[in-house]
């Protein structure tokens, strides 16, 4: 039953991370897609390709990264200012280059391979074909000993730096395989595993660069969502108590990612308000059972408050939204503030067969027969507009024959639709 509470056509776990270009103020990123071109002339990605990064402009060199299984690199921490040169090889391909590249001009970098032996180029390889014929060069200036000092202390903190954007990648490329290991886990419902592989991916510093920030908060929306279905399959089996855990680690989860997320740009992460609005409803759907089955009603204020947040980002549904808290205050037991949101709801719409049904279910919950009365008549509204394959519809005529029976309470027809005249 639970499973059909979670929407998986939002495809999230599914959803292999995409790391956008972004501009930081001193070094960026680089990432590209690396393709090997067949004899009948079709191309496809090639795992585990080598890109080696060099610095022209001053002298330094980059470790190489490797491609992961859709022939996909991201290299951080590359000064903005430099110009580079991308050594390109592959297991079965010819090796290529790229010389004068600019990050700031060219992000991404995508290269087609041919057919080769898979030989490795070396620096000294590329800089014999790019050799230009030599001529008169103009006689070195002489340094002065103020400049050397000044030109050696900048040559060592570029160092430091180097070093430090390395460190950046193995721990993101690290991160980056148990994320992508996590989602491969997920879309074969094995959950239990993909939950360590999430927490590794969780571990990144998000404050290091904007690339690990995306990956830091998708690691922990992941994490929550293997959580929540842990928790489906326990309580399920009527293992409520282990499932609660889950519930709970899943809100601690999202909260992490929420927290991380609305701090993103939309440069970073174009698909930015999407994310935000699936870990919005992963909020809500996790609140709502520990609220409905667990008495969590510490949860109610503060979820609703996110909720808001969500109806903000996600107009065109906030209807949605509006019955979403509805049910909480529903679950909580607050009537009357149930009774508010779904009466705002169908002020919109009054044809919305989710308030219809949640405000009918509210009001013949009540002690009052006038209460009792509208809430037949709101549930027979709900038979009268609901398609025919709502499955609450059995529910609802049961719940109408009992109060038939039980209290002689009879639902009202509902009022006809009243139709235009025709011009």
């Amino acid at each position: 039953m639970f499973r059909l509470i979670l929407s998986r056509a939002a495809g999230f776990a599914a959803a292999i991370i995409v790391l956008a270009t972004i501009a930081a103020a001193q070094s960026g990123q680089v990432e590209g897609t690396i393709k090997l071109k067949a004899a009948d002339g079709s191309v496809k990605p090639v795992p585990g390709a080598s890109v080696e990064i060099y610095r022209r402009d001053v002298k330094a060199h980059y470790d190489p990264v490797k491609t992961d299984k859709n022939g996909h690199f991201v290299r951080l921490g590359l000064p903005l200012q430099g110009t580079y040169l991308f050594l390109v090889s592959a297991p079965g391909a010819a090796p290529t280059f790229m010389n004068n590249v600019r990050i700031t001009q060219m992000p991404v970098v995508d290269v087609t391979l041919d057919p080769g032996d898979g030989h490795v180029l070396t620096l000294d390889e590329v800089d014999k074909a790019i050799a230009q014929p030599k001529g008169s060069a103009p006689a070195p200036k002489a340094v002065s000993p103020g400049d050397k000092a000044k030109a050696e202390a900048a040559q060592k903190e570029y160092e430091s730096k180097v070093q430090e954007s390395k460190e950046v990648q193995a721990t993101f490329d690290q991160a980056r395989t148990h994320y992508n290991t996590g989602v491969e886990m997920m879309q074969a419902s094995n959950y239990q595993n993909a939950l360590t592989e999430f927490e590794q991916a969780a571990t990144v510093d998000p404050t290091k660069h904007a690339a690990m920030a995306l990956l830091a908060y998708r690691a922990n929306a992941n994490l929550a969502e293997a959580h929540y279905q842990l928790g489906v399959d326990q309580f399920n089996k009527k293992q409520r108590p282990e499932a609660k855990i889950h519930f709970e680690a899943a809100i601690a989860g999202v909260k992490k990612a929420l927290a991380l997320a609305v701090k993103d740009t939309a440069e970073n992460n174009p698909n930015l308000n999407n994310d935000l609005v699936i870990y919005y409803n992963m909020l809500g759907k996790n609140a709502m059972l520990l609220i409905e089955y667990y008495g969590a009603a510490n949860l109610l204020e503060d979820t609703v408050k996110e909720l808001e947040k969500a109806e903000a980002l996600d107009a065109a549904n906030k209807n949605k939204w509006g019955v979403l808290r509805a049910d909480m205050y529903r679950s909580a037991g607050r009537t009357e503030e149930a009774v508010a949101a779904y009466k705002k709801v169908l002020a919109a719409d009054p044809a919305y067969a989710d308030a219809l049904y949640g405000l009918g279910l509210t009001l013949i919950a009540s002690s009052e027969r006038a209460q009792i009365q509208e809430g037949a008549n709101t549930l027979a509204e709900f038979l009268a507009k609901a398609p025919a394959t709502d499955k609450r519809l059995p529910i609802v005529k049961s719940s109408l024959e009992e109060l038939k029976n039980g209290l002689k309470i009879e639902a009202e027809k509902p009022a006809p639709t009243r139709r235009g005249k025709k011009p």
